[in-house]
């Protein structure tokens, strides 16, 4: 009992590290390669790694992980985002789909995985 006691205190804390750190990184990364060059910005960076963070947050903390939540609502993003392309702008262009989609699933992540946060930290020990 004590193990499990010392390891959701472990969770939390690795929620909160994972959070700052993954910000921190990705700004770090994007500055020292100077990728801004080529159009890149953290969100970039940070995205994929926080949809991996949610993962293995979500897998630790709950009996199954929430993953395929993520999933859904990124197809989601994905179908809203070409509808919008379709009907408002009356054109597709692949280029520009996916570059939005990617900032735009950045944010969606990091709403999640913040949302991940604060429910891991108000579980009971």
């Amino acid at each position: 009992n004590r193990l499990m006691f010392e390891s959701m205190i472990f969770l939390k804390i690795a929620a909160i590290l994972f959070l700052f750190l993954t910000l921190a990184l990705s700004i770090i990364v994007v500055n020292f390669f100077k990728l801004q060059k080529r159009g890149w910005n953290f969100a970039d960076i940070a995205f994929p790694l926080f949809a991996f963070e949610f993962y293995l947050i979500s897998d630790k903390a709950y009996y199954s992980s929430l993953i395929p939540h993520l999933t859904f609502s990124l197809s989601a993003l994905a179908i809203g985002l070409c509808l919008f392309f379709l009907l408002q702008k009356r054109q597709f262009n692949y280029k520009r789909f996916f570059k939005v989609f990617w900032r735009a699933g950045f944010i969606l992540t990091f709403l999640m995985y913040l949302a991940l946060v604060i429910a891991v930290l108000t579980l009971k020990n």
